[in-house]
């Protein structure tokens, strides 16, 4: 059992320049008001062969309350210069993850697509070494979430004996309602 919920994630603006802000809209549910925030983060990932490329592109830490809760969370795009040549065009991910005391709970992944924003350029790429930040522009597919949620202690109301820390409890494409209520969207 999970005290926090999410019930959706909107993304604002899924299409942009590749250096343009990246803003969320986070729904999520409390049943019971946990003891401490919950952290949020935002990376991206710069390259599918290596970790090291990933960018943390912003944290916060939300006050939670009881009953639903939604807020907007802004983050910088990222820096280009720390994306390998290769993997600035092309197909990444874009994660949010929902922390509680440290313990990630909710992974939401999404693809994002960056290519030339000239769709000449597109066609026919120009031959350099690196290609220029500012001509990219990316999309983030934001149809299909990629949602997983782990399994964590909440306070007291799991024995540490019956969980299985970073055990996956569900994996799914998109939001499926978890208590749904009249009026929300539980659907990204």
């Amino acid at each position: 059992m999970s005290y926090c919920d999410i019930l959706g994630v909107k993304v604002l603006e899924p299409q942009g320049k590749l250096t343009d802000e990246v803003k969320f809209e986070i729904t999520f549910q409390c049943r019971e008001k946990p003891k401490d925030d919950l952290e949020w983060k935002v990376v991206w990932v710069g390259s599918a062969k290596s970790e090291k490329h990933d960018q943390v592109l912003d944290e916060v830490e939300v006050p939670p309350e009881m009953g639903v809760n939604t807020f907007e969370f802004v983050v910088d795009g990222p820096d280009p210069a720390k994306i390998p040549s290769s993997d600035l065009i092309g197909v990444t991910v874009i994660m949010l993850q929902a922390l509680y005391q440290g313990k990630e709970f909710v992974r939401i992944g999404y693809y994002v697509k960056t290519d030339y924003a000239d769709e000449k350029m597109r066609e026919e790429p120009p031959e350099v070494e690196r290609p220029d930040p500012q001509l990219l522009e990316r999309t983030i597919l934001d149809e299909e979430p990629r949602v997983t949620r782990y399994l964590i202690e909440w306070d007291d109301i799991m024995p540490t004996a019956q969980v299985a820390e970073g055990a996956v409890a569900s994996e799914t494409n998109g939001f499926a309602p978890v208590m749904p209520q009249e009026g929300l969207m539980n659907s990204a």
